[in-house]
């Protein structure tokens, strides 16, 4: 088994062994979720992931905090409006977001959503 699991390692990408290991980590059954990629737009949706990256920028003249999460099917942008930061929300961090999903540029974005941090 062992020797299975070396060879896979060793014949996968990076990228594909992150997306695994993503989609074990935020187990839909587990947190009651739909996979980004998965998200209908125009409903609300509850979906888990990892920070991947944030950045400030400004929105209608306030500055916006951009979080983009990924959860190995896909990514999400979320936007704070009027934030620069949110205390424990870091690159790698896992985080349960609520909101209502829309398409923008072919992405999934959500606004001001709720949010849950996991440990």
């Amino acid at each position: 088994m062992a020797l299975r699991r070396l060879v896979k390692n060793l014949r996968s990408s990076n990228d594909d062994l992150h997306r695994e290991e993503l989609a074990d980590r935020f187990d839909r059954d587990r947190h009651d979720t739909v996979a980004i990629a998965d998200a209908p737009p125009r409903t609300r949706v509850r979906i888990a992931g990892e920070v991947a990256r944030l950045r400030v920028v400004p929105r209608a003249g306030s500055p916006s905090l951009e979080v983009t999460v990924d959860d190995g099917t896909g990514r999400a942008v979320v936007v704070f409006t009027g934030r620069r930061a949110i205390a424990g929300v870091n690159p790698g961090r896992g985080i349960v977001l609520e909101g209502t999903a829309r398409l923008e540029r072919n992405r999934v974005v959500l606004m001001n959503p709720l949010y849950t941090l996991l440990p």
